[in-house]
């Protein structure tokens, strides 16, 4: 991966890198990226800040979605696809119902036309802090809750804005809003790594809505700078959040067109065919033009095979470990490979693992 990662930077792409288990820093200073520990709230991506999610998206001149897409995107608008995708952003976080995640919508709909934000905004022309903060949006709905009339007709109930109110403290005003409630404070850099070591021994909802956050990111900057390359190491660790691994899968085919890509790297296949997940996982391996399969371990030959669509000639050249040896698969064509980092791009690497 780290080798990857150099080849690419090499040839002038940007990179933004998913770190799970603190192993790019070195690589990553010394190739004068920035290195960001999420976990420190150091720095900050607004949830509330407006992303791409896909080309074109303000107008609608994007390629037609299939039914199985995410309904983030399926919309038209910048802004109709960022306040969907938000639904899912607050459902990761907290088992909100239907009804009040529809309520929260309304909400971020008066919190936009507050700050003048609709599906015409120019979004090139604005700056981080022109777009409202979690605070905005806890303050928006409990002045809601305080004067709630009884006598007039809502859409929502006093319950369902207190319910929210509850459910978004934390974020927006609590323990966790260090990490959700600020402007974007990440300056765009040609080497992004985003260490998220200690997010990994956090509770699984804080977990899955910083990933939320993070992949937000990566798809503005794929879709929006382009000729970009967004790397995932370890991506096992991330099978938990379905939702997530749909908006990997959606976005790999996605990117192409602004000649960006995803780089994604995992140890042990059958984490990928359990039957819970075995549907959703299924295109990340359809999906890729390149791969690169080192010797699978201790596992069922079959599944290996079936899972990637193998002949039996080729398992048998990584059947067995060697340090190195890998069998690249690129449409038609088939090589054994004995990966080797040229001894100034080894120097790049650290002490950490991935070498």
């Amino acid at each position: 991966m780290k080798l990857l990662l150099c080849n690419q930077r090499e040839s002038g792409k940007s990179i933004l890198c998913l770190d799970p288990e603190h192993e790019y820093e070195d690589l990553c200073n010394n190739l004068g990226g920035t290195y960001i520990d999420m976990m420190s709230g150091e720095f900050m991506i607004n949830p509330l800040e407006p992303k791409a999610w896909s080309e074109n998206s303000r107008f609608g001149n994007q390629e037609k979605e299939t039914d199985d897409s995410p309904e983030t995107f399926r919309k038209v608008t910048r802004l109709s696809q960022h306040i969907s995708y938000l639904k899912d952003f607050f459902r990761a976080y907290k088992d909100f119902s239907d009804a009040e995640v529809d309520t929260i919508e309304i909400m971020l709909m008066k919190l936009y036309a507050r700050f003048g934000i609709d599906d015409f905004t120019d979004f090139s022309t604005q700056k981080n802090e022109d777009y409202p903060i979690m605070s905005d949006l806890y303050e928006l709905i409990e002045k809601e809750f305080m004067a709630f009339d009884h006598e007039k007709k809502h859409l929502y109930t006093e319950e369902m804005l207190q319910n929210i109110c509850l459910g978004l403290h934390s974020m927006c005003k609590g323990a966790e809003s260090k990490y959700f409630n600020g402007c974007t404070n990440i300056k765009n850099g040609e080497f992004i790594c985003f260490g998220v070591k200690g997010l990994m021994d956090t509770n699984k909802r804080l977990k899955d809505t910083l990933l939320f956050n993070i992949l937000s990111y990566m798809s503005n900057q794929l879709l929006g700078c382009g000729n970009t390359v967004a790397a995932v190491d370890e991506l096992y660790l991330f099978l938990t959040n379905m939702t997530a691994i749909e908006y990997i899968r959606n976005g790999m085919k996605r990117v192409r067109k602004k000649e960006s890509s995803f780089i994604l790297a995992s140890q042990n296949i059958e984490d990928f065919l359990l039957p819970e997940i075995k549907e959703f996982t299924k295109p990340l391996f359809s999906i890729p033009a390149h791969h690169f399969l080192f010797n699978p371990g201790n596992i069922s030959p079959t599944a290996f095979i079936d899972t990637l669509q193998l002949e039996e000639s080729e398992y048998s050249l990584i059947k067995y470990p060697e340090r190195g040896t890998c069998l690249y698969r690129c449409g038609n064509e088939r090589y054994l490979l004995q990966v080797i980092a040229p001894a100034y791009k080894a120097a790049l690497f650290g002490s950490a693992g991935g070498r």
